[in-house]
């Protein structure tokens, strides 16, 4: 049963790379105001899943291990990112313009498919402590993935894809998250705690993308009307997740 939920879930959550088609629906200045606000809300699940959520449900099986192990998740996507930034910078140093756009386009694809990836795992490893656990996490991925998906779809654009050929290629990527759901649950059955690790882990994932990511975004929008949406919005976010939670 656990399966079935994590394999559904996955699958939704892979669908919403499509969801840059309705970029192009939206004029500019719409688009930018409706990510301000899907960042704020996104920030407060991404928290709120993982103080309220994912960390308890780890202390009260691992102890004090699951702060080492936030710890690690929270490092371990710092690297990541550093490494696709290293590698952005010198892919682009040797290479035009338009070449170093689409070189970026492609590392963007490769950065986003890992990424998908470990989604993938987290959505699994969650679902294989308890099916409340997965679905507390699928909606704090799902919310952190509309503005990502997005924000990944004009960068395809930017760097000179087609329409048709951006969304299929974010498409495919997205699908790594079915893979690593799938490669959890066979682990599992050699590894059985496997997912008590991967809880606190994914923990460390959510607290990084929410204060190094989603956040200092929020921080570029100054006007005060919009601050105070932000505001009241990040803390819904956590409010949703807490009442998810109970």
């Amino acid at each position: 049963m656990a399966l079935w939920y994590a394999l559904i879930s996955v699958i939704i959550v892979s669908l919403l790379s499509l969801l840059g088609a309705f970029f192009l629906l939206l004029r500019r200045e719409v688009f930018e105001k409706f990510i301000t606000y899907t960042l704020a809300f996104s920030s407060g699940v991404l928290l709120g899943s993982a103080f309220l959520d994912l960390i308890p449900e780890s202390v009260a099986i691992l102890s004090r291990d699951t702060y080492t192990l936030v710890l690690v998740g929270i490092i371990t996507f710092f690297c990541v990112e550093k490494l696709l930034q290293w590698h952005h910078h010198v892919e682009g140093d040797h290479n035009d313009e338009e070449h170093k756009r689409k070189t970026f386009a492609y590392m963007s694809l490769v950065g986003d498919g890992v990424h998908n990836f470990v989604d993938g795992v987290v959505i699994g490893a969650s679902y294989l402590v308890s099916i409340p656990i997965g679905l507390t996490t699928t909606f704090a991925v799902i919310a952190h993935e509309i503005p990502h998906e997005l924000s990944d779809f004009t960068v395809l654009i930017y760097g000179g894809l087609n329409t048709k050929r951006a969304l299929f290629l974010n498409f495919v990527t997205a699908l790594t998250a079915v893979a690593g759901t799938i490669i959890v649950f066979i682990i599992s059955t050699r590894i059985t705690p496997i997912a008590h690790y991967m809880i606190p882990f994914a923990a460390g994932n959510f607290i990084y993308i929410a204060a190094s990511d989603l956040i200092p975004e929020l921080h570029k929008k100054r006007h005060m009307g919009t601050s105070i949406v932000q505001v009241i919005l990040l803390i819904a976010g956590v409010v949703t997740t807490a009442r998810l939670v109970q």
